[in-house]
């Protein structure tokens, strides 16, 4: 992949791209890690879909966290800019999870036991295991526009950034978004079976408490995103929260897309695994319960999540109905069926 990402700087497929060899050690470190891990990702992917000139790179934006995903001539892109792993690596320190083990207090006694089961395993840490999460959302979510790219058979440049525009909107652009979205969930749920099954001591309870946090994770980058607290330099967390619409931009509403990938997420656990018994309140009181301990922290006072609640609450009917359309557009485009049924994925 290397060579490959050369050949295509020196065509000039890609431009700004940042090179972060003469940084702080410290950041030298953040962004190696997400860069192996973006790239490690991408060529296991890419194997497996048997797709050629696969490109990751970071590219030179400090000032925004964006991923995007393009296909430019020949060459299947994804990237992410400069601001991503600061802004994702400060996020998800370990300081705003110290306190995740109170998520026990609203559970019964086995899921509670569990959490704290979690808390003391030398191998498993809460807050890279949702760092890891919210990268493996965000490398799925590109992935599968590069696989979309790639179905279209299209004849011209395409790119597609996370980062919304407010210029146009097109039905069929959402239901990608809203196709990419519950891919990226589903593989965040095997994500978390994987470090599940790699642990020694594994019952139903902890696996269950795994799969709160990892949707927990994914809930809170999209609600980043929500309350625009994705400016990577803004260390006051300034909040922007973004206005309700149905059919604008370029992006389906955050509130949209977090409880499509809700919905998702517990239709393909109750699927995969029914030995759980899981019940989708139980989900919903521990993801918002992970996800407001985790607000709670990073900006006292604001209630971020009673926010959250309102907003949900006030739009709901909008939000299922919207989606439900999506999701009827999603299944009779045919490049979109052709993927699902690909993979062997019910619709």
């Amino acid at each position: 992949m290397k060579d490959i990402k050369e050949i295509s700087i020196r065509e000039g497929i890609i431009k700004r791209a940042f090179d972060y060899e003469d940084s702080d050690a410290d950041l030298i470190i953040t962004y190696k890690y997400f860069e192996e891990k973006f790239k490690d990702l991408y060529q296991s992917y890419a194997d497996i879909f048997c797709l050629d000139n696969c490109v990751f790179y970071i590219s030179e934006d400090y000032y925004r966290c964006n991923a995007f995903a393009g296909k430019i001539e020949d060459y299947n892109i994804i990237g992410i800019t400069n601001g991503y792993p600061i802004l994702m690596k400060n996020k998800f320190d370990d300081k705003y999870f110290s306190n995740i083990i109170c998520i026990g207090f609203i559970n019964e006694q086995s899921i509670s036991d569990a959490y704290v089961d979690l808390y003391e395993d030398q191998n498993f840490k809460f807050d890279e295991f949702m760092l890891n999460c919210s990268i493996q959302y965000t490398f799925s979510h590109e992935f599968q526009h590069i696989l979309q790219f790639n179905s279209f058979k299209i004849s011209k440049n395409f790119l597609y950034s996370e980062n919304l525009d407010k210029n146009g909107f097109s039905l069929k652009k959402h239901a990608r978004e809203f196709d990419a979205d519950r891919m990226a969930s589903f593989e965040v749920l095997k994500y978390t079976f994987s470090v599940y099954s790699s642990l020694n001591d594994k019952n139903n309870e902890k696996f269950k408490c795994m799969l709160y946090i990892a949707l927990a994770s994914i809930v809170i980058t999209k609600n980043l995103f929500y309350f625009g607290l994705t400016n990577p330099i803004d260390s006051e967390c300034t909040i922007d929260k973004q206005d309700f619409y149905i059919k604008q931009y370029s992006h389906p509403h955050p509130l949209v897309r977090i409880y499509s990938m809700l919905e998702y997420f517990y239709v393909n656990i109750k699927n995969d695994f029914p030995e759980l018994n899981i019940d989708p309140q139980e989900i919903l009181n521990n993801v918002v319960g992970i996800s407001k301990i985790y607000f709670d922290n990073i900006i006292p006072n604001q209630n971020i999540m009673q926010n959250f609640f309102e907003s949900s609450k006030k739009f709901i009917n909008e939000i299922n109905c919207y989606n439900q359309e999506l999701y009827n557009v999603a299944i009779k485009d045919k490049y979109i069926k052709a993927l699902l049924k690909k993979r062997g994925i019910k619709f």
